[in-house]
């Protein structure tokens, strides 16, 4: 088979003793061990033996989470486009080729992303990993299926400028707005997902974290909706003045004019600001 020549695969690594041998051995047949690159996080494992000894470029970490891992992997890219998969053998390397086709045969798709068939995740991570999601797709005008995967191509000169400020495992959904924000396409491809072999690191701290990360991702990439999102909360302190005005003036027969004013500025503002956010969204899925 021959092996495609113009991809990196980054695999950010922490404790993956178990799996990163049979990860690297199941990519190896699609990818030549000098376009590999493993960037871990001061295993105290067997990591780097695993790796060392299938000849794959191996770096320690100088930062500190996933995110960090992915950045100082960067600087060693040379190739057009760079494939960053985890180092858990859940994602099997068959669907490389699947994104590399997806990527290559587009020149205006920069970025593609595995979806994931979530049968083997516990309802908790599903519901998370959905909710997530759509909340990320609400806040970027997207409409995307699992943002959060650990197996994704993107362009390398679509990663140029990419400001990389979160931290852990909120960098998948930091490189898809980087994306979004420049007008360019994302594609997805769907694929298997296996059982992990090792210990899980992932949880429900982690998907508070990520959500937090995602609204500080849309101040910085799309603050339109942001704006029209929290400017609809002023329907709320609309309401409830407008209930207080309404009540005293039908059952008490006591008018609050200015009271009333406010009521209906702040419901009317907030109204329309929350069908200008429904209608960004709208026309973006419509697009």
């Amino acid at each position: 088979m021959e092996r495609i020549r113009d991809v990196n695969v980054i695999i950010p690594t922490l404790n993956e003793g178990d799996a990163i041998g049979p990860t690297i051995d199941e990519i190896m047949q699609y990818i030549q061990k000098e376009n590999i690159i493993v960037v871990d996080g001061n295993s105290t494992d067997n990591t780097r033996e695993e790796v060392e000894k299938r000849g794959v470029r191996f770096f320690t970490q100088s930062g500190s989470g996933k995110a960090d891992a992915i950045k100082q992997a960067l600087k060693y890219v040379d190739k057009e486009y760079v494939l960053v998969m985890d180092g858990d053998y859940t994602y099997p390397a068959k669907h490389i080729k699947d994104l590399y086709n997806t990527i290559k045969s587009n020149d205006e798709i920069d970025h593609v992303i595995g979806v994931r068939n979530r049968k083997r995740q516990s309802l908790v991570y599903r519901f998370g990993n959905w909710f997530l999601t759509k909340f990320f797709d609400i806040l970027f005008n997207v409409h995307l299926d699992d943002v959060l995967s650990g197996m994704y191509i993107v362009r390398r000169k679509a990663l140029e400028g990419a400001v990389f400020e979160m931290k852990g495992f909120s960098v998948e959904s930091e490189i898809a707005a980087h994306i979004s924000s420049l007008g360019n396409k994302i594609a997805q491809v769907s694929i298997e997902y296996r059982e992990r072999l090792g210990k899980k690191k992932l949880g429900v701290r982690h998907g508070i974290k990520i959500a937090v990360n995602i609204i500080r991702l849309s101040w910085r990439y799309n603050p339109v909706m942001v704006f029209f999102l929290a400017a609809s909360l002023l329907m709320i302190p609309g309401l409830i003045i407008g209930s207080y005005t309404a009540f005293d003036y039908f059952f008490l027969h006591v008018d609050h004019f200015v009271k009333a004013i406010i009521a209906v500025v702040l419901v009317g503002t907030g109204f329309q600001s929350l069908m200008l956010a429904i209608l960004s969204f709208a026309s973006c899925l419509l697009y």
